[in-house]
């Protein structure tokens, strides 16, 4: 198991190579959209799953990985918890906070880009275990990334 002392990629790095796959200048702008990506990920697995990606980022991403504010709100507000069950349906939640927030990004580009800095940054079975939990098409969209 890949742990977060095994990580050679901190959030600064992170955040840039997201930065360079997503083709966005700000800093800032590139790690509230990371926020976002993960705050949905995160929020689509069972909680033991978050634990085990969260046990392999570094310190620094840690933080990012478990703010589900927004999420948790969206729960209090409408009574209903946020599952998307097509790609379709997470870029429109990713569009979604994008445009709340007047943030210059693209919802799928952002999105490939997290997914795949995420992917390098944590063991090749914990990836599996987050695709196997995603409907199939965000799966099928996730591996590609």
């Amino acid at each position: 198991m890949v742990t977060s002392e095994d990580v050679n990629m901190n959030k600064d790095d992170f955040i840039k190579k997201v930065m360079t796959l997503a083709n966005i200048e700000n800093k800032e702008i590139a790690e509230r959209g990371v926020q976002i990506v993960f705050s949905l990920l995160s929020y689509r697995l069972t909680e033991g799953e978050q634990k085990d990606v969260e046990a392999q980022l570094p310190h620094d991403l840690k933080r990012i990985w478990n703010n589900r504010v927004w999420a948790v709100n969206f729960f209090r507000l409408s009574g209903k918890r946020l599952k998307y069950r097509h790609k379709m349906e997470l870029m429109s939640l990713v569009d979604n906070e994008i445009k709340r927030e007047k943030l210059p990004l693209h919802a799928e580009r952002l999105t490939k880009a997290v997914f795949h800095a995420l992917k390098e940054n944590i063991s090749f079975g914990e990836s599996e275990d987050i695709a196997h939990m995603l409907p199939k098409d965000v799966r099928e969209f996730y591996k590609a990334a």
